[in-house]
């Protein structure tokens, strides 16, 4: 709702004359009609007020079109958004696409029997133990991710997709078992993943075949996971388009808006419990979750995708700095692979500005990101996912939760030789505090 539309509801709702009615003039109990007046007058006020800031709805009974129909106009963006790793959550398993080694480091055991990947014309396929007990040999139709890991996913007879029990780890090249390896075919991807790593899932099971016939809008994550349906927004007119799309960052309440990450960015069960995402949920709306967060004790996420669950707790979120502020979203980053808008703790600096001196002099200035956003997470290996609760993790917090491996701290992130303990590396850090002084060495 726009000014004019605001003064003309207001003229509609009689809010202009309500203050001044000749009848009250000589009325004796005008002064209450007036109080009465007054409380309504101020209802309608809030109620114009929450309209302007409610993100618009214009999306209401849109479908999903697909990212290729929103190029015809945003071209420019939707390069942009090729670059970027949303995109290529989930592929099509093609020679293109799949990383992992399928021809020589291709075996691994599991519970004492073998693994095995190979290729056959052109077609990949794993060989393993099946949910009942014997072995076979598995079609790879789909590949999830491929920058830090890579998992493989194989199509059942009835439709249903299933992540098959080994995934490629890009940084040591290796095959490793994912989870225990046993109960692999237990979980559907449709249920638990689709509707993150997919755009307008449709997951469409039919209970009298008892078969899967599911849909998608895009096979990654598109336009319309952060922008909502576009259906409307395609054929609406020049005046209606901007009401009839989500923008996430013009929503005006920070936390609302930075909910359209953190749908994803996250993890736990749908409130009714059957689905590992927040299955309904759309852009603009009140984010509904169940949220099972890994955590260690201090309350860092320990895992990948939590980042909101960090954000919710930083001193970012108490300012609205939203996601969007530090990472761009339809191109890829400045010299790093987090889509950062700067390399690094340059970023950091853009907007804090601090001294070379006390525990900000231990080391180079520049390392805002090694201590305040320590690498204590594991997505393929332990240490690639950095906290987004924007604090120094001390190494006391490593002290009381009985040693590093239950607690990373910052400074061990780093230090990690065998007299770096915590115990020593806080005594540095409170001996720096305490002096307050310029420290130009590193410990």
């Amino acid at each position: 709702m726009n000014r004019v539309a605001l003064h003309d509801t207001v003229q509609r709702l009689g809010i202009g004359s309500a203050l001044r009615d000749p009848q009250m003039d000589n009325n004796p109990k005008g002064e209450r009609i007036m109080k009465v007046r007054k409380g309504t007058v101020t209802a309608v006020i809030i109620a114009c007020f929450w309209l302007i800031t409610t993100p618009c709805r214009g999306d209401k009974g849109a479908t999903y079109v697909g990212s290729a129909k929103c190029k015809r106009c945003h071209e420019e963006l939707y390069r942009g958004w090729r670059t970027t790793m949303h995109p290529y959550k989930f592929q099509r398993a093609t020679e293109e696409t799949v990383i992992g080694d399928f021809s020589k480091n291709n075996r691994i055991d599991i519970n004492g029997k073998p693994t095995v990947m190979s290729i056959k014309n052109g077609l990949f396929f794993i060989t393993t133990i099946g949910p009942d007990g014997k072995e076979h040999t598995y079609k790879v139709d789909y590949v999830i991710g491929e920058f830090w890991k890579q998992l493989y996913v194989t199509e059942f007879p009835d439709g249903s997709l299933r992540i098959l029990p080994v995934m490629w780890i890009v940084e040591t090249q290796r095959w490793t078992i994912k989870g225990k390896g046993t109960s692999w075919s237990k979980t559907i991807y449709q249920y638990a993943c689709s509707g993150c790593h997919n755009t307008g899932t449709q997951v469409n099971f039919q209970k009298a075949s008892g078969r899967f016939n599911t849909k998608w809008a895009d096979l990654g994550v598109g336009c319309e996971a952060c922008h909502g349906p576009g259906s409307k927004h395609l054929t609406a007119d020049d005046a209606h388009k901007s009401s009839t799309i989500i923008n996430p960052a013009k929503i005006p309440d920070p936390r609302r808006a930075v909910m359209v990450c953190g749908a994803c960015h996250n993890r736990g069960t749908s409130t009714d419990g059957k689905y590992g995402y927040p299955q309904g949920y759309k852009p603009g709306k009140i984010l509904s979750f169940n949220e099972k967060p890994k955590l260690f004790p201090n309350g860092c996420s320990k895992a990948n995708r939590q980042q909101y669950v960090d954000w919710k707790k930083s001193g970012h979120a108490k300012a609205g700095v939203a996601c969007w502020d530090c990472h761009y979203v339809h191109r890829k980053g400045e010299a790093n692979r987090y889509q950062t808008k700067l390399p690094g703790s340059l970023l950091c600096r853009s907007c804090h500005t601090v001294e070379s001196k006390g525990v900000h002099g231990i080391h180079s200035v520049n390392n805002c990101v090694g201590c305040h956003m320590p690498p204590i997470g594991k997505r393929a290996v332990q240490g690639d996912v950095h906290s987004h609760q924007f604090r120094v993790i001390s190494p006391k917090e490593s002290i009381e939760a009985g040693g590093i491996k239950k607690q990373p701290n910052s400074c061990n992130a780093c230090h990690h030789h065998k007299t770096d303990s915590p115990k020593e590396l806080l005594k540095i850090l409170e001996k720096v505090k305490a002096e307050g002084k310029t420290r130009q060495n590193h410990y």
